[in-house]
């Protein structure tokens, strides 16, 4: 991992923000839990499963605080698995290309 990709995923887990559950009605989400200690209670996994009942549910078997640093292969698989849904519509990350050869 280069040092641009820790750093910036070390900001996006620093960043002071919060979502609020009702305003996502719709939109499909996918939680990603460790199964080994972490900052969250489980009362606090708990409270936001029932915030979002229609999310799919990512399990990794460890990775702490930091499951995108420890276990960034597996992270990266559930995240292109949770974007594939998008590929071909306007949310679409991927960039169309012309096929004008």
């Amino acid at each position: 991992m280069t040092q641009q990709q820790l750093a910036s995923r070390l900001t996006l887990n620093c960043m002071n923000s919060y979502v609020e559950p009702q305003k996502l009605h719709g939109i499909q989400i996918t939680l990603m839990d460790v199964n080994d200690e972490c900052a969250l209670s489980q009362a606090v996994k708990e409270e936001m499963y029932k915030c979002y009942p229609e999310a799919r549910r990512a399990h990794l078997k460890d990775g702490g605080n930091f499951p995108y640093l420890s276990r960034s292969d597996e992270t990266n698989l559930y995240l292109q698995i949770h974007l594939r849904q998008f590929n071909e519509t306007k949310y679409s990350a991927m960039e169309k290309l012309d096929d004008t050869s």
